[in-house]
């Protein structure tokens, strides 16, 4: 059991970092499914391969600016509020570094696999994406385990909106409903209502009209398979 389900168990409500847990389940989720998904590109299948490294792509870029975000707005403020465990600030870095080398390593891999397809660069690909998979999953269990629960006892709500906007700024408009649809994918009801509530009402309304089904088309089309549907 993810340590998210674990929080909310204890909390039995929705506290400040209730956006950031669903952003977690996006990267759990998003990162569980791709070695599977790789692994069944058949030989020579290029547009297949183009279109996960696509998505793969998307995934790292906005782990590494998640890992910023988390290094120096979260855990930066909290250690100018109470004194954190220098162990555990040692192994948040740890784990980045580790989730970088992985990244780097898929980086320098894809294209050769882009190019054609290789089954044998492609099962190189599966290992270090189920490496990459557990790595950040045992990483954000941590982060919510002994990181997050600080969160409502030390920011106001007003700080945590500043933070989140400034962690969220640097992804593009265009890809602004894909986000909120991975968001809401996994969330409960109550994590639900609570994202959408933050939402401005015209772009709530454009979500709805045409942001959910792009998105639900979008990973139709990545899985080969018909995603959850889920109203918003």
């Amino acid at each position: 059991m993810s340590a998210s389900v674990d929080i909310a168990a204890r909390t039995g409500d929705i506290g400040l970092a209730a956006d950031l847990i669903l952003v977690h389940k996006v990267f759990r989720r998003e990162l569980r499914l791709l070695p599977a998904l790789v692994g069944a590109v058949p030989a020579d299948r290029i547009d297949r391969a183009a279109l996960l490294a696509r998505h793969y792509r998307d995934l790292a870029t906005a782990l590494r600016h998640h890992h910023r975000a988390e290094r120096d707005l979260l855990l930066g403020r909290l250690a100018e509020r109470t004194p954190l465990d220098p162990a555990m600030r040692d192994g948040m870095r740890r784990w980045h570094r580790r989730h970088e080398e992985l990244l780097d390593e898929l980086d320098g891999m894809l294209d050769l696999w882009v190019a054609a397809a290789d089954v044998d660069v492609r099962d190189l690909l599966v290992d270090i994406l189920t490496e990459l998979a557990d790595a950040v999953t045992d990483h954000l269990d941590q982060v919510e385990e002994r990181v997050l629960p600080e969160v409502d006892r030390l920011f106001s709500g007003r700080e945590w909106l500043a933070l989140g906007l400034r962690a969220a700024s640097w992804i593009p408009l265009n890809r602004m409903a894909w986000m909120l649809g991975a968001m809401l994918e996994d969330a409960t009801d109550a994590e639900r209502r609570n994202l959408m509530g933050k939402v401005p009402g015209p772009a709530r309304l454009l979500y709805r009209m045409v942001g959910q089904e792009q998105y639900v088309r979008e990973m139709r089309e990545l899985r080969g398979e018909v995603s959850p549907t889920f109203l918003a």
